[in-house]
């Protein structure tokens, strides 16, 4: 009977000191509240909680300000400008344009060549 109690307990503490790590942890969705209510994370984070939250499927759509950049920051990462993005070289531009000219140039000779088989 006393070996029962002393499993039992053994049991009780270990599914306690396991369930309360996980049921402690922070979801994504409390994260982003913490900085929703006045742009700063005011409470402590756990390095695991903060990747679930980078990770968040919700929060990856929007850019490296707000949330996603408090977390970020949190994590170590260097500070990250609020506004910005990479400048415009015109390299997008170009490669368009020179792919277009290809592209008529293709079409024409298809078009000669298939007008001087079809004479």
């Amino acid at each position: 009977m006393r070996r029962r109690f002393v499993a039992w307990g053994v049991i009780a503490c270990t599914v306690l000191a396991f369930g309360v790590g996980s049921a402690a942890a922070a979801t994504p969705q409390q994260i982003y509240r913490d900085y929703a209510d006045n742009g700063r994370l005011d409470h402590k984070y756990s390095q695991a909680d903060l990747q679930r939250a980078q990770r968040d499927a919700a929060q990856q759509g929007y850019p490296s300000v707000g949330v996603q950049g408090a977390v970020e920051q949190a994590l170590g990462a260097p500070g990250v400008k609020a506004s910005g993005g990479l400048p415009f070289t015109g390299l997008d531009l170009a490669l368009l344009a020179a792919g277009g000219a290809l592209l008529l140039v293709v079409g024409t000779g298809l078009r000669k060549f298939g007008k001087a088989k079809s004479d």
